[in-house]
């Protein structure tokens, strides 16, 4: 079985859109949301709307939890604090019920599904190096898919041993641990401004990172028309 796997949107429909378009022409039909569907850009609610429609499971990321009151803001640097205002505004109430109904990790079948450092997913830690890697291991069980970096990275943990993974497609070994960050659909931050996703065969054991285009111009002027900072708009096109 091949399934999708989406993290850190952040209310780009265009990205999603161009997401979607691809894994329709691909034929896979089973997608898994890592959270942040909302957050930076201009359409959470087409995202919600998509998001809903498409996957077979969802969480709460950081970001979704900022904008209907369930994490504090304070912790939150003056921009994103600023989106999740305008976005807890924007949100319909329907939208709102479907994020707060969301777990803030979740057991997909084999894999472990989070959007933060899932030893305590409610404190938004991030595991971007290997030592975070190396303190999560212990709960994350044979692969774990992890987003909020917005960087996608494999971490290995092989016996005693662990190491990194960066080409975007590998087969996963039964007997090793994985931590797996697909990257980001809406706000990529590894210098590369394509939308970033993945794509797992649980029958082969195989990973693949996909890197696709999409309308950056479009999402740039909704982000600006909607009054949100133009500096969040100016980030797509540099993948920062």
């Amino acid at each position: 079985m091949q399934y999708a796997i989406l993290s850190d949107i952040h209310s780009n429909i265009e990205a999603l859109e161009a997401v979607v378009a691809e894994l329709r022409n691909r034929e896979i039909s089973k997608v898994l949301c890592l959270g942040d569907t909302v957050g930076y850009g201009a359409n959470p609610n087409e995202c919600c709307n998509l998001v809903r429609e498409i996957s077979e499971c969802a969480i709460l990321g950081n970001h979704d939890a900022g904008s209907i009151g369930l994490t504090n803001l304070s912790h939150f640097h003056s921009l994103a604090k600023e989106v999740c205002v305008w976005t807890s505004k924007t949100l319909t109430t329907e939208n709102i019920s479907w994020l707060k109904s969301l777990p803030f990790q979740t057991n997909y079948e084999n894999s472990l599904l989070s959007h933060s450092a899932p030893s305590k997913p409610e404190r938004w830690h991030y595991v971007s190096s290997m030592n975070d890697a190396i303190n999560e291991f212990p709960i994350c069980g044979h692969i774990c898919f992890v987003g909020h970096t917005h960087v996608p990275v494999t971490f290995v943990k092989i016996d005693s041993k662990y190491k990194i993974i960066t080409n975007p497609k590998f087969s996963i070994n039964p007997d090793y641990n994985y931590i797996i960050n697909p990257g980001s659909v809406g706000q990529p931050r590894d210098r590369n401004s394509n939308s970033s996703f993945a794509i797992y065969d649980s029958e082969i054991g195989e990973i693949e990172t996909i890197r696709i285009s999409y309308d950056i111009d479009a999402a740039q002027k909704k982000i600006i028309n909607a009054g949100l900072p133009k500096s969040l708009a100016e980030r797509l096109s540099s993948g920062t």
